[in-house]
């Protein structure tokens, strides 16, 4: 699960793309998620076989978007499922390193 996956996440103002970094360390999970130009750490991470957990937060100036994933990698595909306070989403993400 350790790696850089490139996202790119649809939204009612178009496309948008991001990089999601995981590190594993035994059951847990951390990482950084980077998008709309921000770095937003990831917390409460877990892991499961091939499938893990976290939440956090996107804060700028006008938005806050809270977020919980649930995420199953198969071969080098992240294939992502995000609830937030705007919405759900789901989407994949490619691992690029």
């Amino acid at each position: 699960m350790d790696g850089i996956y490139e996202i790119n996440i649809n939204t009612p103002m178009g496309t948008m793309g991001g990089k999601v970094t995981l590190k594993t360390s035994g059951e847990s999970i951390q990482g950084i998620l980077e998008i709309m130009g921000m770095k937003n750490s990831l917390q409460n991470g877990r892991v499961k076989g091939n499938q893990c957990y976290f939440k956090g937060e996107i804060r700028n100036n006008a938005l806050n978007i809270q977020y919980e994933i649930m995420a199953q990698l198969t071969g080098n595909v992240l294939n992502i499922y995000a609830k937030t306070n705007m919405g759900e989403f789901k989407l994949q993400g490619r691992k690029i390193h």
